[in-house]
């Protein structure tokens, strides 16, 4: 009877340990699945604040040179499109999705006609301002420009929830008053084609980028 009672009390022991190993087991797998889903997420937030910055660079590459005159000091593309320094609040990657959509331009819009050049994506936008401009004075041969200007770039991405919003800042170089046709908007040709016509020592292009949020 003693054996019995043992090997019963053995039994349950085992029974008590392979359930606690099993529990175990799934609530590690199912923590897991969670990080694997938010990492997902966070990937999918990033690659939208990517597509809104590169529309952003399309939009910009795509102005006329008679858009941006040299000696103008605010407010200087036309139609506005690109804030003035100071003129957006600070920390913007504090703001909240709703404030992007109503303040940023969705990726696919226009600054320039307000419609939407493409589908406009609801979780990716974009925003931008002039952070300086250099006046070129020295003469310079075909097709070196008269200026070039500094922009920098915020751009918002969301996943599917909330807290995987990503916001992103670059600063971009585009050079005005040259012998560049711009690009189309939307693009027909890689970006890359614009900068392509400077001369290597004319910045042009990406200069810089960091992840805010």
């Amino acid at each position: 009877m003693n054996c019995r009672g043992i090997a019963l009390v053995t039994g349950l022991l085992i029974l008590a340990a392979i359930s606690l190993i099993a529990i175990t087991a799934a609530g590690s797998m199912s923590m897991q699945r969670k990080q694997a889903a938010n990492y997902h997420d966070k990937a999918l937030a990033l690659a939208n604040a990517e597509l809104a910055e590169s529309w952003a660079k399309a939009w910009l590459f795509s102005r006329a040179d008679i858009e941006r005159q040299p000696s103008c000091t605010r407010n200087c593309v036309l139609p506005i499109g690109i804030h003035s320094p100071g003129e957006l609040p600070k920390a913007l990657e504090n703001q909240a999705k709703s404030w992007w959509s109503e303040t940023a331009m969705p990726s696919g819009g226009d600054p320039a006609s307000g419609s939407t050049a493409a589908n406009p994506d609801s979780n990716s936008f974009w925003l931008m301002e002039e952070a300086h401009f250099l006046e070129i004075t020295e003469n310079r041969e075909s097709p070196g420009p008269a200026g070039i200007g500094f922009y920098r770039i915020f751009s918002f991405g969301a996943g599917r929830h909330p807290r995987s919003a990503v916001v992103t800042e670059s600063i971009v170089a585009r050079p005005w008053q040259a012998d560049v046709t711009p690009v189309d908007f939307p693009p027909s040709k890689p970006l890359n084609s614009f900068c392509s016509g400077f001369p290597r020592d004319i910045a042009c292009g990406a200069v810089a980028w960091r992840q805010l949020k």
